[in-house]
């Protein structure tokens, strides 16, 4: 039966990494996480308590060193926010004052996107249409927090 046991958690342990590596829907990690709760059953019903104790222990063990690799081989950057966003929070009072200023858009809208106005970047939207980095825009209207733009067709 050990062997069975055995290839039952490598099976687990793979699918729990693969779905860490390439999220998706979850089904290899659910699929993962209950190879390894069988295969800590089936050790605690064929070996015992202290087999199971164990069994889980060196689960726990084997999740923080595969954490820790991970770590170290910056993959877990790529899956884990560690700098500060950069929030601008304005009040609409603010942004009504903007209303008909000019600026330039510094991504761009497809419809969403960055805009330049009075040296403040401000988070804005056109109405459907994609309008090109760097282009002359006007605040056409303020929806509450919603900035809508036009490009200004020189």
């Amino acid at each position: 039966m050990l062997p069975w046991i055995v290839i039952l958690a490598i099976i687990g342990l793979v699918l729990v990494v693969v779905e860490m590596l390439i999220p998706g829907f979850g089904v290899f990690g659910i699929l993962g996480a209950a190879g390894l709760v069988a295969t800590t059953l089936l050790v605690a019903f064929e070996y015992g308590t202290a087999m199971f104790l164990m069994a889980v222990g060196g689960l726990i063990l084997l999740f923080v060193i595969i954490i820790q690799v991970l770590r170290t081989k910056n993959v877990y950057n790529k899956f884990v926010l560690t700098e500060k966003l950069d929030t601008q929070d304005f009040d609409e009072s603010s942004l009504k004052d903007l209303e008909g200023k000019e600026g330039v858009t510094i991504t761009p809208l497809k419809p969403y996107g960055k805009g330049e106005f009075e040296g403040r970047q401000i988070d804005v939207f056109s109405k459907g249409e994609y309008i090109e980095k760097n282009k002359p825009i006007r605040i056409i209207e303020i929806r509450g927090k919603n900035v809508v733009v036009q490009e200004i067709v020189l």
